[in-house]
């Protein structure tokens, strides 16, 4: 006897959580990993590049234009 031709008898909301949470645990789990390492990738190359932006704009002398008085 197969396990998916049973039927439970009973409370529709209690049966259809249950599958629910069949289909939840048969479906393999998204792979989160690589969105984290991008993200982790990018914040770093960019903080990276602001800082040498930053450094190199102070070795050739340019300096940051006066911010206007605010009233």
């Amino acid at each position: 006897m197969s396990e998916h031709n049973i039927y439970f008898s009973g409370d529709p909301a209690h049966d259809s959580a249950r599958r629910h949470l069949e289909r939840v645990l048969s479906e393999p789990q998204p792979k989160r990993w690589p969105m984290l390492a991008a993200l982790f990738a990018g914040g770093t190359a960019l903080t990276l590049w602001r800082v040498r932006q930053t450094r190199r704009s102070k070795s050739n002398g340019d300096q940051t234009p006066p911010q206007a008085e605010r009233p």
